[in-house]
């Protein structure tokens, strides 16, 4: 059996339509509302670019204790990268690793700057906390 993509993707977050807020104004995301299996949902829907910001949801969840550990997820940053982190820290965001440049280590002194596996080019990444505590990451080119 071969797999091969991430079908859906589920955020957790105590506080459904804060988490909402955030998203649609950090990422110009959309969403309808669902309740599926007793638990409420936020479906990213396509926005006006006819795109999903992911496929998957914001999931109200009870009693969410957030470590900040877990799988991070990159979103695409290229082109506006520092204006989402603009909107990142305006929205209840926090960052926690800035801008960086990917680079790969050679030895102790030195070091390259690699093309990424992602895009087969330089890159950058940043981290933040979305408003909800959950740990999640920002890929760009320039």
């Amino acid at each position: 059996m071969e797999h091969t993509a991430i079908q859906w993707i589920q955020i957790p977050a105590r506080n459904l339509i804060n988490a909402v807020s955030f998203y649609e104004n950090v990422f110009d995301a959309s969403f309808f509302f669902e309740n599926l299996n007793n638990i409420p949902h936020a479906v990213f829907k396509p926005g006006k670019n006819g795109k999903k910001l992911i496929n998957g949801a914001l999931i109200e969840v009870e009693n969410y204790e957030n470590n900040g550990l877990g799988s991070v997820l990159y979103f695409d940053a290229t082109g506006n990268f520092e204006s989402i982190i603009e909107q990142i820290i305006a929205c209840g965001g926090k960052m926690t690793t800035p801008k960086t440049l990917v680079t790969a280590t050679e030895d102790k002194d030195s070091f390259t700057i690699p093309n990424t596996y992602i895009d087969g080019k330089p890159g950058y990444y940043a981290h933040f906390l979305d408003c909800e505590g959950n740990r999640m990451g920002l890929y760009g080119t320039n």
